[in-house]
């Protein structure tokens, strides 16, 4: 593990997987005598650890410690693999549950606090299986966040993995299917009258809209093998198996705005929510703001949603931890 500082404070952290990727992880430590927690941010689909740096601020002015690292494929790991967009040839989503994984392992040794997943969009997805899959033996997990999340049944996802898997074969593994995209993220900006942009789905704030377009590593193509990989990986989460593996007794809070097409507008919020349910979970906060879009952290009213969130996050803490 290597570091360096930039000039805004963020530490960078290095940590080399298994398999040899350099695996690139924003850090923000607290700086209060008193640190509470520690937040560890999964981000979305073509989105990077860099751009929480005002939520992570927030969360510091809170105590937390705060990291979110660069999935395979997206951001500085992606830069750095040669190949923003593609996770990897093969079994791209389980290497990167297995990165995150080495990566709390690695943050753990420094930063006893409690620990909070904060999983968004695609990191939601992320964190649900990384619960499934690791939740019941991490004594220092306290509890989970997914913003901006969607569900659904398995059966439908292996059908899209499918369709991706017929695109890798006629393009390539590292092609970009006009096909996939459309069915995918082609459709988000359809209930929005006017357009302004063709992100406006992101958020209702211009400012935040901008940015993302403006930004070289937000908003990139997708390659055939990450949509199969993805793909399938949403059908093995979304087995009711899957979901009973996360311990009942972890608290869950999640948020998404009614508007989010991602979560197809509050349905699939609804039911991942019924999902925990039924699977025994037994301590699920769940927030819908009215107008919201996918970025509720990042929209007009990010302060009520900021104060929603802390409350809850008080709750789970333990005052004075060292």
């Amino acid at each position: 593990m290597s570091n360096n500082q930039n000039e805004q404070q963020t530490t960078q952290l290095t940590v080399v997987s298994d398999d040899g990727v350099k695996l690139f992880v924003h850090v923000w430590p607290c700086k209060q005598d008193q640190v509470i927690g520690w937040v560890h941010i999964m981000h979305g689909l073509g989105d990077h650890g860099a751009r929480y740096h005002d939520t992570a601020q927030w969360l510091n002015s809170l105590g937390f410690h705060v990291s979110a690292d660069d999935h395979r494929g997206h951001g500085l790991t992606g830069v750095e693999q040669g190949h923003v967009g593609h996770m990897a040839d093969h079994n791209g989503w389980h290497k990167c549950l297995q990165d995150q994984t080495l990566i709390m392992h690695t943050l753990a040794q420094q930063w006893p606090q409690p620990l909070f997943v904060l999983g968004h969009s695609m990191g939601g997805s992320m964190a649900t299986h990384w619960l499934q899959l690791k939740g019941r033996n991490w004594p220092q997990l306290r509890a989970a966040i997914l913003s901006g999340s969607h569900y659904g049944a398995p059966w439908l996802f292996r059908i899209a993995s499918g369709i991706a898997a017929l695109e890798r074969a006629r393009q390539g593994r590292h092609g970009h299917s006009a096909l996939v995209d459309k069915l995918t993220l082609g459709q988000f900006n359809n209930r929005i009258h006017p357009k302004r942009t063709v992100k406006d789905w992101v958020c209702t704030v211009p400012e935040i809209v901008d940015a993302y377009i403006a930004d070289p590593l937000a908003g990139h193509l997708l390659s055939n093998q990450f949509w199969f990989d993805y793909l399938q990986g949403l059908a093995d989460l979304s087995e009711p198996d899957g979901m009973l593996q996360i311990p009942n007794a972890l608290p869950i809070y999640m948020l998404a705005g009614a508007m989010d097409p991602v979560g197809k507008y509050g349905k699939d919020v609804a039911v991942l929510h019924k999902a925990l349910r039924l699977s025994g979970k037994q301590d699920i906060t769940c927030q819908v703001y009215p107008q919201g879009r996918h970025e509720m952290l990042n929209e007009v009213n990010k302060q009520q949603v900021r104060a929603d969130l802390s409350a809850w996050l008080m709750q789970y803490v333990v005052k004075g931890a060292a």
